[in-house]
């Protein structure tokens, strides 16, 4: 295009004027690319920096190809595809901000950019930069300044917030201290107990308290003390931690009913209950008892006692502040336990499906199953039940630490009130949290009215087979750590957690019943083919093995009576009788595929001392079998040998095969090693999966170890009492 004198300038001034117009950095690039377009007569203009495009014009909306912009500003291309013009030279001028970045531009027809232009589009790439870079500047000034502005006014209104409440921080400053230093414990994440003692003594501390008492909630009856702190100059005690009371009287009873706090003075005291009666036997004159909830459940009380006739007007909303910290003390603990819980729950039932896939014996699993159940938190013994036809269940396993006079192997009948018997009449999960009430053999066997148990149903298909079930002891005197946060008795959820071994344990028989089913089958198929080949062979001795051998007599005969000067035909006759021969011997050698009748006569070791012989690959063999071992074990122990010789003349390239053969602590176990090459698998046409199915279907195992380059070795065992 033809440049008139002072364009440049001219071009330059109105490109930095449009561009320092924009108030943000992405619309000066963008109105940058817009102004170079204007000024070079372009039609396509983009910055692209990083492989990225910061942004382009030219192109339809989501249609910039910005794989091919970075191929032009990183040079590996010099033209650009034009929308409707094709491609078309392009000119690449880097900016110094962004960092990396490229400013591209490509316009209609064959010419590049003059002298003229690219000087200009040099000087506008310069512009650009340093507006960009004040843009930056200026943006990132402008959001710390909004930043500073909103912490300025947090700052003003947390200044405001602490003004309001100066006074009341004043006033509750000795409050506030006591929460703090038990905020900073609970914090630590100590025991417990420890929580709970420090709580007690500082509400009993910081409201001139005679004594404070720290009780939590078993069910809708009893309390257990967990805390409790007395003033030296009160006369009496607190009451021992680990003590079980009545949940009764206007103090523990009214909380436990009402969940909201009260409150006693000299003369409700006198008939308040037997707490009522504790406080007043310290010499105390009033009382309060305050709720803690946790998680929005009711857990337990705080109660405390004064020598005045009256407690504090404002005690009882002072109390609630240390119960919340009792109840984030306990939630942290408790979620603390759950994970641990979880994490063991998990590992059990893992170890379980492990067993389960392993396809353990049943046997195996059930113990395992009582004894992951008994391991679960809050949980003492576990059990698996098999329900019988008669109405009864038999104990399968057990495990735990609390005795229970339902031993393994033990008949019960289902009659009476039972977790096992809800579970067989309803075929769904049952829970009971006390056998107060029950009767029958069941019940009346469990030590104690207050033991708590869950169980769940073990489906085969849809049949009832058993239960899993799960028992908890009552609480100890004196709780342990866990005691003193754990609710009473099991958990909501372990009708759950039951369930779940429930559905391992019925997998788990399934699965027996099927490899059971399946081994049978193989079994009746491997034995029928057996019986099959035992038969062919018989027809093939005494039918055309005994014919040719006639016919090869016969025609001796007819050789001895030929007349002395026909030698053609003695020659003849002879090349027909050794054929004869020869088709008589491979009918033998087709007979001892068919079913090795060495076998059935002599016994393993015979039988394998002849397949020995006949090896193309020199054989060791060892046998150490005292006699005839059952028929169901001799005949796959002859197919593996055989099969592993064939193997290592035809595939293994072996120089020798050693056969190892004993019998010993009711196992057979055969082993064949060769030199060979190695690498041989079940599975790719070498007769070993045909192995596989006969050693498995007499109840045997079949493993083959075969390192390329180091030889081949299968082992197969046997149990030699028929399971």
């Amino acid at each position: 295009m033809s440049i008139p004198p002072g364009w440049s300038a001219q071009k330059l001034a109105e490109f930095l004027a449009a561009v320092s117009s924009f108030a943000t950095e992405s619309a000066a690039a963008a109105g940058a690319v817009e102004r170079v377009a204007e000024s070079l007569d372009a039609e396509v203009v983009a910055i692209v920096s990083r492989g990225a495009s910061v942004t382009a014009i030219g192109y339809p909306e989501g249609a910039t190809p910005v794989a091919e912009l970075a191929a032009v500003a990183g040079g590996q291309r010099a033209e650009l595809t034009v929308p409707g013009s094709g491609s078309c030279p392009a000119a690449v001028v880097p900016l110094e901000h962004p960092p990396g970045a490229r400013l591209v531009v490509a316009r209609s027809g064959p010419d590049p950019l003059s002298t003229d232009e690219l000087g200009l589009l040099h000087a506008m790439a310069r512009v650009t930069s340093m507006t960009l870079r004040m843009r930056r500047y200026i943006d990132d000034e402008r959001a710390l300044r909004k930043e500073s502005q909103r912490q300025s006014a947090e700052n003003a209104h947390l200044l405001a917030t602490l003004t309001d409440h100066q006074v009341l921080l004043e006033r509750l400053a000795d409050e506030q201290a006591a929460l703090r230093r038990v905020a900073t414990l609970v914090a630590r994440q100590p025991a417990a107990s420890a929580v709970l003692a420090s709580v007690t003594e500082e509400v009993g501390r910081l409201l001139n308290a005679g004594f404070t008492q720290m009780l939590r909630y078993e069910g809708r009856e009893m309390a257990t003390a967990v805390a409790g702190w007395l003033d030296p100059d009160v006369r009496g005690r607190e009451i021992p931690v680990g003590t079980r009371l009545p949940a009764t009287g206007a103090l523990a009873g009214h909380v436990l009913q009402q969940r909201t706090s009260t409150r006693m003075n000299s003369t409700s005291l006198l008939t308040g209950g037997p707490i009522a009666d504790h406080v007043r036997g310290c010499g105390l004159r009033s009382a309060t008892a305050s709720p803690i909830e946790v998680e929005g459940r009711l857990w337990g009380v705080m109660i405390a006692g004064w020598p005045a006739p009256e407690p504090p007007v404002d005690a009882e909303s002072r109390i609630a502040e240390f119960a919340q910290l009792v109840a984030t003390s306990i939630s942290n603990a408790q979620a603390r336990a759950e994970v641990v819980r979880l994490a063991a729950e998990q590992a059990a039932l893992r170890r379980v499906a492990t067993l389960v896939a392993k396809g353990e014996k049943p046997a195996v699993i059930f113990t395992r199953v009582a004894e992951e159940i008994a391991r679960i938190s809050h949980v003492d013994n576990g059990f698996v039940l098999r329900f019988e036809p008669d109405d009864t269940l038999t104990v399968v396993a057990s495990s735990g630490r609390v005795e229970v006079p339902m031993q393994v192997g033990s008949n019960w009948p289902l009659d009476g009130d039972s977790v096992a018997a809800r579970v067989f009449h309803t075929g769904r999960p049952a829970r009971m949290d006390s056998y107060h009430g029950a009767s029958g053999p069941i019940a009346d066997a469990i030590p104690s009215a207050d033991f708590a148990a869950v169980g769940a149903p073990i489906v085969i298909g849809d049949r009832l087979w058993g239960a899993a079930t799960a028992m908890t002891a009552p609480s100890p005197d004196t709780p342990t750590e866990p005691e003193a946060i754990r609710p009473a008795g099991l958990p909501v959820e372990a009708e759950d957690r039951i369930a779940k071994f429930a559905d391992l344990v019925a997998i788990a028989i399934s699965n027996a019943d099927a490899r059971e089913q399946l081994t049978a089958s193989r079994a009746r198929v491997v034995a029928a083919s057996d019986e099959a080949r035992r038969r062919f062979e018989r027809n093939l001795h005494d039918g055309v093995q005994q014919g040719l051998v006639s016919l090869a007599l016969t025609l001796r005969e007819a050789e001895s009576m030929a007349p002395p000067d026909t030698p053609e035909l003695h020659a003849a006759i002879g090349r027909v009788v050794d054929g004869l021969n020869g088709v008589l011997e491979e009918l033998r050698e087709i007979s001892r595929g068919l079913h090795p009748a060495i076998l059935s006569e002599g016994g393993l070791a015979y039988a394998l001392r002849s397949l020995a012989r006949r090896s193309a690959v020199p054989t060791t063999l060892n046998v150490r079998v005292p006699g005839r071992l059952p028929e169901r074990v001799e005949v796959p122990a002859y197919y593996v040998v055989s099969e592993a010789l064939t193997n290592a003349a035809k595939h293994a390239q072996a120089s020798v095969v050693d056969i190892d053969v004993d019998a010993t602590n009711g196992i057979a176990r055969i082993v064949v090693r060769d030199d060979g090459i190695g690498g041989a698998e079940i599975g790719q046409g070498s007769g070993l999966i045909g192995l596989v199915d006969r050693v498995e279907a007499a109840g045997g195992e079949f493993t083959i170890t075969s390192p390329p380059g180091e030889g081949t070795s299968l082992l197969a065992t046997f149990p030699l009492a028929q399971q």
